[in-house]
């Protein structure tokens, strides 16, 4: 029996309960409990439905009937959507439309569906419902004995899929963009600068903090020199574990070469047994981090901040000069 490798199972069991505390918060917050039950006590009999312009065809209509449940449990009537916009959730998941599609199609829902905007003008409701009702209808159309219960366990399905995104981006492409906000919430809670932009901050002790390439994090002291030098490897690919960490290497070998005392710290989601191994054998990495960890664990996160902004906030020691 092959030896397990005890990093990369320390790193995958990492990153999965990783994921499933963003699905259980995703839950919880979405409140889609909540939701099913605000829909379904709804008293909808004075409500018209005019085919035609809610966009339902007959043949979906006839089939939810049959289905013995309440028509606006499955088609959105503007008359619902204008009083509770926060219930475009429901019908967006019902017909598992993704925030961003239903923003390339129609326009942006979140401030309605957060609560933020409650109020939607009637132009909106009714091209909302219509477009949904269209979507749905077409669904339903092709599904024998449909049942309500079918389309809400696509919502559910369709809220898994959000979740399972979410946790993608953040230990994916994503991995840069939380890194840059952890540090802009730690700078802004201990009042130690600002973000003047986009990946670029401005620390008070004359410091500089920048989002690039080789290396991704470059926090360049007052006169210009790069203190620490941050590389972030988010995939949990194992089979390239060693080729991102050789990525990384090349990048601090730069750093090193221009000045000898910089801090290296390798961020990675997947780290190997043969990886640890290289990283302790090679040198160039002063320092290494799960990435997940970091970015999921609040005491984690704030022991590896306080440790960088020691650095930062430590006396100025020079490289020798040759």
């Amino acid at each position: 029996m092959a030896k397990r490798d005890a990093h990369l199972v320390d790193a995958l069991v990492k990153a999965y309960t990783s994921r499933a505390q963003i699905f259980h918060r995703g839950v919880q917050i979405r409140q889609i409990d909540l939701l099913l039950a605000e829909i379904d006590s709804i008293d909808a009999t004075s409500l018209e439905w005019n085919q035609a312009a809610l966009g339902i065809s007959r043949k979906a209509l006839a089939k939810v009937r049959m289905a013995e449940g309440s028509l606006h449990q499955v088609f959105a009537h503007p008359t619902i959507i204008s009083t509770r916009p926060h219930l475009i959730a429901y019908y967006r998941n019902l017909v598992t439309l993704s925030k961003k599609g239903i923003a390339q199609i129609l326009f942006p829902t979140e401030r309605f569906e957060s609560g933020l905007s409650k109020e939607i003008s009637s132009e909106k409701a009714n091209e909302l419902c219509n477009t949904l009702n269209r979507m749905i209808s077409a669904v339903i159309e092709d599904i024998p004995k449909y049942k309500i219960a079918l389309s809400r366990q696509a919502l559910l399905a369709e809220l898994g899929t959000e979740l399972q995104g979410t946790w993608a981006n953040l230990i994916g492409k994503g991995a840069a963009k939380a890194v840059e906000e952890i540090l802009n919430d730690y700078i802004t809670r201990y009042a130690l600068g600002r973000r003047v932009r986009d990946g670029h901050f401005e620390l008070k002790k004359g410091w500089t903090i920048k989002f690039a390439a080789e290396p991704d994090v470059a926090f360049i002291d007052s006169e210009g020199v790069t203190r620490i030098a941050i590389e972030i490897k988010g995939s949990l690919d194992t089979a390239g574990a060693q080729t991102r960490y050789g990525e990384a290497k090349k990048s601090f070998g730069k750093q090193i070469k221009e000045n000898p005392r910089c801090h290296t710290l390798y961020l990675a989601s997947c780290f190997t047994d043969a990886v640890i191994e290289q990283i302790k054998a090679d040198g160039q990495v002063r320092a290494w981090a799960n990435l997940t960890s970091v970015l999921s664990d609040d005491d984690v996160r704030q022991q590896f901040l306080d440790e960088i902004f020691h650095i930062v906030n430590a006396p100025t020691r020079r490289p020798n000069k040759e």
